[in-house]
């Protein structure tokens, strides 16, 4: 993998008003270049054609991309993203290890969704490293990232650029990485981070709430029924609709069990 051509290629792509749009909503030390997340998803799309990422060989390729620039950071982890099928455990190294450099919300989020959330269940060694790793690490994005991973969790469908390479691999748009939460890995992750004073870690939380509750609004109330000492208001608000919707769901289950019993007879 040539990641000096990756780069020279965003820095082609680069122009200033995108760039202060940018900055906007990310200040990583690293700098922006000023590419759209359509410029960016296109170039990773065509880089998975073009450029045999192996992830055991071109590890320190992708390290070196990643610390570029930030729309280098999310081509890193488009790749990692998208050949992490073949080497789970190399790609949950290379996650972590990202951990202790990523400084913004989106790269945070990507991180967390597409490569330490899906590297952990693959490989089979599960939340435990993610949480000892955020807390080492000392920084709140470190934690968002982490948080992040529980999205990979729940059947939400994969948004953003960093989702193109996987999407050209697997040959389909709408992608997920599991068919319904996962509810005990939920609530480990969620319990290690509820008490979490950054707005940053929050809201990241509450996003993974919401994902959760779109799927299973029952395991949701039930995970904040055993919560003691009682919810942060913005987190609250998503336990509130996760009842609402799971005690609709309740009556409507009773409802159709009348219907059933009325045809029966």
């Amino acid at each position: 993998m040539d990641e000096a051509t990756l780069s020279d290629t965003l820095e082609a792509l680069a122009d200033r008003r995108t760039a202060a749009a940018r900055r906007q909503h990310a200040h990583p030390l690293k700098g922006v270049r000023g590419v759209s997340d359509g410029e960016l998803a296109r170039l990773l799309a065509a880089a998975w054609h073009e450029e045999e990422v192996v992830l055991d060989r071109d590890e320190g390729a992708l390290d070196r991309l990643f610390a570029a620039a930030f729309e280098d950071g999310l081509m890193a982890i488009g790749l990692v993203a998208a050949a992490l099928p073949d080497a789970p455990d190399t790609a949950l190294d290379l996650g972590l290890g990202w951990l202790e450099r990523v400084d913004d919300p989106q790269s945070a989020d990507a991180l967390g969704w597409f490569v330490l959330g899906p590297a952990a269940l693959a490989s089979g060694r599960g939340l435990a490293p993610l949480i000892e790793a955020a807390r080492a690490a000392g920084h709140e994005a470190a934690r968002r990232a982490v948080v992040s991973a529980g999205l990979a969790l729940t059947p939400e469908p994969l948004q953003g650029p960093c989702a193109a390479a996987l999407r050209e691999r697997l040959g389909e748009r709408h992608i997920r990485f599991v068919d319904a939460a996962r509810a005990a890995d939920l609530t480990t992750l969620a319990d290690a981070f509820l008490r979490d004073e950054s707005p940053m870690v929050r809201k990241a939380l509450r996003r993974v709430l919401r994902a959760w509750t779109a799927d299973d609004p029952a395991g949701v109330a039930s995970w904040a029924d055993a919560v003691r000492g009682g919810l942060p208001k913005l987190l609250k608000e998503e336990v509130e609709r996760a009842r609402r919707r799971a005690a609709r769901a309740a009556r409507d289950a009773e409802a159709a069990g009348d219907d059933d019993d009325g045809d029966e007879g």
